[in-house]
């Protein structure tokens, strides 16, 4: 045969041997690991919990851990130790976690682990600075626990005002003693423990003790070129002061309740913070009921 029909020829039957041969197919991993072991509390913060747990087995290899509790989740390569934040003060929780391997196979679940989260230390070293008229002027100590997002300051138990930093004038308060006491507010939603309080006495400026009716209809707009709020209204009516004469606060809501965020507004609109509500202030300090603001697009 010659070498040219010899050549054809075998690569006709490589070609065949090629195209007849299957190949053999790899089974799909669809086996779970097995399921963590021995999780554990290490230590707990007012907002953060730190967990360790025995490592699962997989014999395709394992890609990561994952931590479920408090509506949420969080992946983690380290049994050993993981920080799990985002958690509220002085809060029940149930964890547990779960291993995933490189084929996505999930093992069932560990035994959960059931903590409670600590409280924040109280605010401290609230103190009266100024007094003049319905005014009264507060400071206190610098929070170093954490970082506040805000601090809500209580007359009486009840939601007076709320500011960034550690010290406030709250305007327009009615005749008689007021008892203050401070809290810090955590961007989780956490809350410290209340201050020591401080009295301050308020005196009369009016024998009016006739609350004003409560400014009408407010309604908030965003300046999308400024990121400024404008809050309008409509004025309010009073039984002995005339209106020129009222004033108004912008109130914020935070933590379950309404408070202060800018006292005194003369007029009819503001443009400043977010309103949640508004309410009338006359020259005694008698206070309307809040009239809630509705947001418009």
């Amino acid at each position: 045969m010659r070498p040219v029909i010899r050549s054809a020829v075998a690569l006709v039957a490589a070609l065949f041997l090629l195209l007849t041969v299957v190949p053999t197919a790899t089974a799909a991993d669809t086996t779970p690991p097995t399921a963590p072991t021995n999780l554990r509390v290490l230590a707990v913060t007012p907002t953060v919990v730190t967990v360790a747990f025995t490592g699962s087995t997989d014999a395709g290899g394992l890609k990561w851990y994952v931590l479920r509790g408090a509506d949420r989740q969080q992946p983690t390569t380290s049994p050993s130790r993981t920080d799990f934040g985002g958690l509220k003060a002085e809060t029940t929780y149930t964890l547990d976690v779960v291993a995933v391997d490189r084929a996505g196979n999930v093992s069932a679940p560990s035994a959960p682990v059931r903590f409670t989260t600590g409280a924040w230390p109280a605010v401290t070293g609230l103190t009266v600075t100024a007094r003049s008229g319905g005014s009264v002027s507060l400071a206190w100590d610098r929070y170093a626990a954490m970082d506040p997002y805000r601090f809500l300051v209580y007359d009486a138990g009840r939601a007076e005002a709320v500011v960034k930093g550690e010290r406030v004038t709250l305007s327009g308060l009615a005749a008689g003693t007021h008892t203050f006491t401070v809290r810090g507010f955590h961007v989780s939603g956490s809350v410290t423990a209340a201050s020591s309080p401080v009295t301050a006495p308020v005196e009369p400026r009016s024998p009016d003790l006739s609350a004003p009716g409560s400014p009408g209809s407010p309604t908030v707009r965003l300046d999308e070129d400024t990121y400024e709020f404008t809050t309008t209204w409509t004025a309010a009516t009073d039984p002995v002061d005339p209106a020129a004469s009222l004033r108004y606060d912008v109130l914020q809501l935070w933590a379950g309740d309404l408070f202060t965020a800018a006292y005194g507004i003369p007029g009819t609109s503001y443009v400043g913070v977010f309103a949640s509500a508004v309410r009338t202030v006359d020259p005694a300090g008698n206070r309307s009921a809040p009239a809630l603001a509705t947001f418009v697009p």
